[in-house]
């Protein structure tokens, strides 16, 4: 863990609290409150697999020694958080049920805020190159040309 970089600790938390927000009251019909896992049909398990690609980036430049793919992930990460942020903001616009019964719940603003922040932690994490408590490579001296 200590190969984690201020991105991935971003983009992983904010994963955890997308997962965790979907259990959280999305929509209120009444007296009633809708999870995220209620409400919707696909869009859910949708949810719920973009969430998963930053816990991967975070398990890949916690355990991997080559750079290749914690930057690939990196990149992934972006896009997902962003698809992510894009699906949530299509669904506080048009709610599940009647509109004029239907409020949107503090969940779902919750669950829009992880997503943005997933999506400026892979942003983060593909623009820092250093990884922490790693040495540089090592620089090899060439001889001065001859004149």
């Amino acid at each position: 863990m200590a190969r984690l970089r201020a991105g991935e600790w971003v983009a992983g938390a904010a994963a955890l609290l997308l997962l965790g927000s979907m259990f959280l009251g999305w929509y209120e019909l009444g007296a009633q409150k809708a999870s995220a896992w209620q409400a919707f049909g696909v869009l859910d398990v949708v949810l719920a697999l973009l969430a998963l690609v930053p816990l991967a980036l975070v398990a890949a430049q916690a355990t991997r020694r080559s750079p290749a793919i914690p930057v690939a992930l990196s990149v992934l990460t972006t896009l997902a958080g962003a698809l992510a942020a894009l699906l949530i903001s299509v669904r506080l616009v048009d709610q599940p049920g009647p509109n004029a019964l239907t409020s949107v719940a503090a969940g779902a603003w919750l669950g829009l805020l992880a997503a943005l922040l997933v999506a400026a932690g892979g942003w983060r994490s593909m623009h820092v190159e250093a990884v922490p408590h790693t040495p540089p490579p090592p620089v090899e001296d060439l001889p001065v040309p001859a004149p």
